[in-house]
């Protein structure tokens, strides 16, 4: 349940960071603060290819486009909806590239979620735009992804893992900051500090990615993964609330339907690939 609050609150936390930063500029002190244990924490037992992986996919990828698509108006709670279809778009691709075969709930599974994503987008049409929710899409793709990656990085510790494919993203991300936005923005945490700024990067370093995903990996270690992944699914529906709570966003009618069917085909997928381990 700490575990669903943080994340589920991490929505909208990043949408108060892009009232302070640009995306750039976020997701680059972002990764800095998330490396810095690497002082003493040591290199895990994987390769570097491994955590280039993770580090352009699963953070570098995932995060950017969420970034941009909540800059662009989608909500954090309809945000965290569509990241969750990384869930069937990760058996989509390790059928496509680990040779991994899907079960037929799988794929039914992704089906269904399609038809929400379609119900959404059809909801926020006129409002924020469609295109808020393709770079959502591919927020959802990029994690999918770095997921092979990170499926590959086993018996090490998760926390080891975070911090240093943290090292890798900071770099490219502060160059093209500095083409894009300049200097001062890049900057804009150290010459003009607010409580706010960083508030917001504390949250999504400390709380949210070293003890969310050393918890994560505690639980992955200590129970089958068909019993820890379900409770993903309740990561959008703490987003949905703390969303509609702290920024007030609108959940009903149509788009409403689309996230109760999105969710729906994710939890038929999760389930399919449970009784599938069993």
């Amino acid at each position: 349940m700490l575990i669903v609050a943080m994340w589920g609150l991490n929505f909208t936390v990043i949408r108060f960071g892009l009232d302070e930063f640009t995306p750039f500029t976020f997701a680059t002190w972002r990764f800095v603060l998330s490396a810095l244990p690497i002082v003493f924490v040591p290199k895990p037992a994987v390769s570097w290819a491994t955590l280039a992986g993770i580090g352009g996919f699963m953070f570098g990828g995932q995060f950017i486009f969420l970034f941009f698509a909540m800059e662009a108006g989608l909500p954090p709670g309809l945000t965290s909806v569509l990241v969750q279809l990384q869930g069937p778009l990760t058996v989509v691709l390790a059928a496509l590239f680990l040779r991994e075969h899907a079960t037929r709930g799988q794929w039914l599974g992704l089906a269904v979620a399609g038809v929400g994503v379609v119900l959404i987008a059809q909801s926020v049409e006129g409002s924020v735009g469609v295109f808020p929710v393709l770079l959502a899409l591919m927020s959802a793709l990029t994690w999918a992804a770095g997921n092979l990656f990170f499926r590959s990085a086993r018996g090490v510790s998760m926390f080891a893992v975070t911090v240093w494919a943290s090292l890798l993203p900071p770099l490219p991300f502060a160059l093209v900051a500095l083409v894009l936005d300049g200097p001062g923005p890049i900057l804009t945490p150290i010459l003009a500090p607010t409580w706010k700024g960083w508030f917001v990067l504390f949250y999504t370093v400390a709380p949210v990615m070293w003890l969310g995903y050393l918890i994560w990996g505690t639980l992955l270690r200590t129970y089958p993964a068909a019993k820890v992944g379900p409770i993903s699914l309740l990561v959008p529906c703490t987003a949905l609330v703390f969303a509609a709570l702290l920024v007030g966003e609108p959940i009903g009618g149509l788009r409403l339907v689309g996230v109760v069917v999105v969710l729906g085909g994710v939890a038929l997928g999760l389930f399919a690939s449970a009784r599938r381990l069993r």
